[in-house]
């Protein structure tokens, strides 16, 4: 049985309300059912976002987003799954379900239901990991790796909808793969694969990194199970290849010892993850410290011809070209020479990096990490997790391409001290999406642009711009003061770093915010950086409404977001289905004509104010300013907000049906407070 939530009054508010600014207070709420208007039932948990942002895929506990049609199996009970959002619809679409309980007894678990998603780029595909049997061929009791292709309906039986594909296959045919048994059995999924979630997928869509979990199996293309537990492999889905990615130095036998966090770049090129046994697949120097349960992290350009295993970072630097190929090194935070690496110690230091995964940037090349040992040479160990950041280019040394990013204190301070939980990076890895409780950021982080917040608290989001050195936070309440709540690690960024997918627990980012649990949200930046208030503005640009537009089912739709600018302009960002000539116009009511149509008198009459013509060469979306002149632009810069109505219609290129969309707002300046 599903129940509806009583927030519907609160989300048509929210609904109505203007979304919320860039980077400004509030978020949008993605785990929501608007048609229903219904806030998840139960916590949401992992996030990905497409390149654009657009889509946000998320994992869910929720069971009031099912469709009607959609019952949960006989005598069983959905708890929830993986869902995606479409941020430019508002439409919520299933991906698969989640985990299967007693109808009569809820804590009985029966099916480890779809878990850990990752998105493409254009948000068509999402891989997951399952017990749930969902192609034909799939007949063991293990759990496997899929990947759903949202193009394709869904049916209630799911293996004959033909909307998934089996990813933990073995190599050239869609044979699934064979897992060593355990003891004891686990009725609701026996271990098998497992995909790391945020960064599980290639941007087009066909590549996907995945490991192994507890058990032997006989992946990639093995006539027994003697492939080691914590392989890591790539499934190419396309040409149905599965490559075993994780070698030995000898480059045959295959090594196990990954740990779950196992990352793709967005170009399919290369993948990254947090292993043990890393002696036995990567070189380490006389001296360095070989113990296999050592957590490192490790990269490869997995389809490189002759690629080796290569290290990410450490107390070593086997990549400097002036260490000799006997090189040694001791046990010394405060030794230095060609031998030594960038960091003082192993890069867990004093803490556990087992659950973090390195970042990677879209062309692998770049890798963001956390780290809890402190850059050499150091006198002390580091007491935090800190973010470095390196080049993995040929020819780059460890310590050469290394740079820290964060810095911990050895002395207590509730704002400066605490681990940073998490790390995202944009495509060209320019920018960096933080979690972390620390309010207070030292040397060498950029300068915090904005204030801080008021007082330490939970998990916040922070936004570090390489390009602009700058670092900025980015979550703000609805009254634009601290969030009441926390940020879940494993936070995304979309491909340019402008829209952040989380997971929180906060109650103050939307209106209304009742059901108690932690909830899925996004956050958009403005699309120009001019249109970005200076630090310390008294209030941002102001989101204004956003329309659906109009447009049959076929071309798409028309989408329109009004934001105001400091020089009095509107910026509007038109979403196009097509190419064309895009009219914008925007209207004003007359003060005395509303007095005389409020007395009964003359007729009120709109009058234009600004308008503007562009060209949208392609689908996407497209910057329009609108400008005032006259008398209303000496008004707005006077102080006075000029209420207006704005409308855009899209003329299609070599003909066909015109579509257009239409918000209100108001025309305004972004003043300064002076300081």
């Amino acid at each position: 049985m599903r129940r509806a939530l009583p927030l519907a009054a609160a989300l048509v508010a929210l609904a109505a309300a203007p979304a919320a600014a860039s980077w400004g207070p509030g978020a949008e709420l993605i785990s929501v059912d608007w048609p229903r208007l219904e806030q998840a039932d139960s916590a949401s948990s992992a996030v990905d976002a497409s390149a654009d942002g657009r889509y946000v895929v998320f994992q869910t506990r929720a069971t009031n987003f099912f469709a009607d049609d959609d019952p949960d199996p006989a005598g069983r009970l959905r708890r929830g799954g993986i869902f995606r959002y479409d941020r430019a619809t508002r439409a919520l679409a299933l991906v698969a379900d989640g985990d299967q309980v007693a109808e009569d007894d809820p804590s009985t678990l029966l099916l480890r239901g779809a878990a850990d998603p990752s998105v493409s780029d254009d948000g068509r595909y999402v891989v997951f990991d399952t017990a749930q049997r969902l192609v034909p061929q799939d007949t063991n009791d293990n759990v496997d790796v899929y990947v759903r292709d949202m193009a394709v309906p869904l049916t209630a039986d799911r293996a004959a909808s033909g909307a998934y594909a089996l990813v933990s296959a073995k190599d050239g045919g869609e044979q699934p793969a064979s897992y060593a048994p355990r003891d004891p059995p686990l009725p609701s999924g026996e271990p098998g694969a497992a995909v790391f979630p945020g960064q599980g997928i290639s941007g087009d869509g066909r590549y996907v990194a995945f490991r192994t979990t507890e058990q032997a199996s006989d992946l990639p293309d093995h006539a027994s199970l003697d492939t080691p537990p914590g392989a890591v492999l790539v499934r190419d889905l396309r040409q149905h290849r599965t490559v075993l990615v994780s070698r030995a130095l000898d480059g045959t036998t295959p090594a196990g010892g990954a740990l779950r966090p196992v990352a793709i770049s967005g170009d399919g090129s290369t993948v990254a993850w947090t292993g043990q046994n890393a002696a036995a697949q990567t070189r380490l120097l006389t001296g360095e410290a070989t113990d296999p349960t050592l957590p490192r992290y490790l990269w490869k350009r997995w389809d490189d011809a002759g690629a080796v295993t290569r290290r990410i970072t450490g107390p070593a630097d086997p990549d400097d070209p002036a260490c000799p190929p006997d090189g040694t090194v001791v046990n010394d935070p405060t030794a230095t020479g060609p031998c030594y690496g960038p960091l003082a110690d192993v890069e867990q230091g004093l803490s556990d990096i087992g659950s973090f995964a390195p970042a990677l940037s879209r062309d692998g090349w770049t890798v963001a990490f956390v780290a809890g040992a402190a850059p050499r040479p150091a006198a002390a160990s580091d007491p935090a997790l800190d973010v470095y950041l390196t080049s993995m280019r040929p020819g780059v040394s460890r310590k050469a391409g290394t740079r820290a990013i964060t810095k911990g204190t050895t002395a207590f301070n509730a704002r400066a001290n605490g681990d940073v939980q998490s790390v995202a990076l944009s495509a060209d890895g320019t920018r960096l999406l933080l979690v972390t409780s620390r309010s207070q950021f030292l040397a060498p982080t950029p300068p915090l642009i904005g204030d801080p917040r008021s007082s330490p608290g939970g998990n916040e989001l922070y936004l570090v711009d390489l390009r602009a050195q700058e670092l900025r936070r980015v979550l703000h309440a609805l009254d634009g003061g601290d969030v009441d709540g926390t940020v879940a690690p494993g936070a995304v960024l979309s491909a340019d770093g402008r829209v952040v997918a989380f997971v929180a627990s906060s109650t103050n980012l939307i209106v209304g915010d009742a059901n108690g649990v932690s909830d899925a949200f996004a956050l958009a930046q403005t699309d120009d950086p001019a249109d970005r208030p200076p630090p310390d503005a008294g209030h941002g640009p102001i989101d204004i409404d956003l329309s659906n537009g109009s447009g049959d089912g076929g071309g798409g739709r028309v989408r329109l977001r009004v934001s105001s600018r400091r020089d009095g302009s509107l910026l509007l960002r038109v979403g196009v289905p097509q190419p064309g000539r895009l009219d914008a116009v925007a209207t004003a009511t007359d003060t005395a004509g509303k007095a005389r149509a409020h007395r009964g008198g003359a007729r009120q009459r709109a009058r234009r104010v600004a308008a503007a013509r562009a060209s949208a060469r392609a689908r996407g979306t497209v910057r329009v300013v609108l400008k005032l002149g006259g008398r209303d632009r000496r008004t707005v810069l006077r102080g006075v907000p000029l209420r207006v109505r704005v409308a855009v219609t899209l003329v299609p290129r070599g003909g066909g049906a015109k579509r257009s969309a239409r918000a209100t707002g108001t025309f305004r300046v972004v003043k300064v407070k002076a300081r």
